[in-house]
């Protein structure tokens, strides 16, 4: 007798690793793109889209786009808060009015990365607090308190908050190695009244490879396991520039991948896909995404957006 599966749901967010002026266009593509799902009914085949505007590099880099599309004015902010301002006295972030204006256009979920939340949060609070968000913390920085921060400044907000792994692997102890344990940890500095996803991006250890970080599947099931949370996985990180030609097959494997019996490991999937100024050497193309879209839905349901797309009144 064939296993009946818990659920078969996967959540499909694409984009660029920054936003910009020059690839925004692309991202709203996204928007149209659509697929036949298993009962061959025509759906929407993207559930949400980065945009980030804020990047958080190993170096501070000063050249167009570097940092991301929000650095003057995040720079800007970071010193008004420091003189003692207030959330009233800084400047919207450009990535902010671009993804009010996207989800108003086309519906799709947002998912950003957040570097600074005191700074980055609230903005978005002013402005995208009845829509649906994934905000991220990066995997460069991993302690509970960003995290915690992130839920203060949106706790009346039904947004989801994503956790990467950090990025070393460390010695185990009573069955988990010291990753496994920080990324678990940081999970509960949040209460329970959001929405934690785990968000697999590979680990940087001397066994790499050709990986950009090397996937550590069985991380990804203890931690799914023992916090009854969501995980999604990011192959761009994962398998980074050098292995971008197994992307679409890598990513498709892993949506195969079993947490037990009757329950598929990854519930989504964070891609970087287009061009951009920062990262792009990693990025699939959009027509690599349409082959992976299509052949995600022979065996999983791609998880569609919650709000309705504009209609013009013309």
């Amino acid at each position: 007798m064939e296993q009946k599966m818990k659920n078969t749901s996967v959540a499909l967010i694409a984009g660029p690793c920054s936003i910009s002026e020059k690839n925004i266009n692309e991202v709203y593509s996204l928007a149209d793109m659509q697929v036949k799902n298993r009962f061959g009914e025509t759906q929407r085949a993207v559930t949400g889209v980065r945009i980030v505007g804020v990047k958080s590099r190993t170096s501070y880099i000063e050249k167009e786009g570097a940092m991301g599309i929000d650095r003057e004015a995040f720079v800007g902010n970071l010193r008004s808060y420091a003189q003692g301002g207030s959330i009233k006295d800084m400047k919207m972030l450009p990535s902010i009015t671009m993804s009010e204006e996207f989800i108003r256009k086309t519906g799709l979920m947002v998912a950003t990365e957040i570097v600074a939340p005191l700074i980055q949060v609230p903005l978005c609070d002013q402005v995208l607090r009845d829509h649906e968000l994934l905000l991220w913390t990066p995997a460069v920085l991993q302690i509970g308190w960003n995290l915690m921060e992130m839920y203060e400044c949106s706790k009346k907000n039904a947004w989801k908050l994503g956790i990467k792994n950090p990025k070393w692997v460390g010695k185990e102890s009573d069955g988990l190695n010291s990753m496994e344990k920080t990324w678990l940890g940081i999970g509960t500095y949040v209460p329970q009244i959001h929405d934690i996803i785990y968000i697999h991006r590979g680990v940087d250890v001397a066994e790499t490879g050709l990986y950009r970080n090397l996937p550590v599947h069985d991380s990804a099931k203890k931690v799914k396991k023992l916090s009854g949370k969501k995980m999604y996985f990011d192959p761009s990180h994962t398998f980074g520039p050098k292995m971008k030609d197994k992307i679409v097959d890598g990513t498709l494997e892993a949506m195969k991948m079993m947490s037990s019996a009757d329950e598929y490991l990854y519930d989504g999937i964070l891609i970087e896909a287009g061009t951009s100024l920062t990262d792009t050497e990693q990025h699939i193309t959009h027509a690599e995404l349409q082959k992976l879209i299509k052949e995600l839905s022979k065996f999983r349901d791609i998880v569609e957006p919650k709000e309705k797309k504009a209609t013009s009144n013309v």
